[in-house]
């Protein structure tokens, strides 16, 4: 006999993810789509973190927004998101892109770089996810010496 240990809503979440995080050619790629809620926020930050503990170099990364459709975190959510990201330090500095294409997804990204102070780390937001990859090659992560 088989027994489900995980909560089905747990699996259903798994399958219907409103983000995916890929890495590859030395970038880690965040793409939302869909509804962002304030435990997606969270669970994509445990995500992002777990990934840079396993890391020898944090890699640089692009967190393309383009295709979410609905935002239903405010402020609050956003600086706890900050203030998290703030806590756990990379293992090298990294270059952060945003890409953002509508008027609301630019605020969000905006937002966040606005609350975004962490020494390590420099966001910028772009409007495709072509200039945010160029931006990011210029200058590949390398570890602290």
């Amino acid at each position: 006999m088989v027994r489900l240990t995980a909560d089905p809503s747990r699996l259903l979440h798994l399958i219907i993810m409103p983000f995916s995080i890929s890495t590859g050619d030395g970038v880690m790629r965040i793409v939302f789509s869909g509804t962002l809620t304030p435990e997606e926020l969270g669970r994509v930050a445990d995500a992002i973190g777990d990934a840079e503990d396993a890391a020898d170099v944090c890699p640089h990364r692009v967190t393309d927004m383009t295709a979410l459709t609905r935002f239903e975190v405010g402020f609050d959510d956003m600086f706890q998101l900050a203030r998290r990201r703030r806590e756990r330090s990379p293992a090298n500095p990294i270059r952060s892109a945003i890409v953002a294409s509508t008027p609301v997804q630019l605020g969000f990204a905006r937002m966040f770089q606005t609350l975004n102070d962490h020494p390590q780390v420099t966001l910028r937001i772009f409007p495709d996810v072509d200039g945010a990859l160029a931006w990011l090659a210029e200058e590949p992560p390398a570890p602290c010496a």
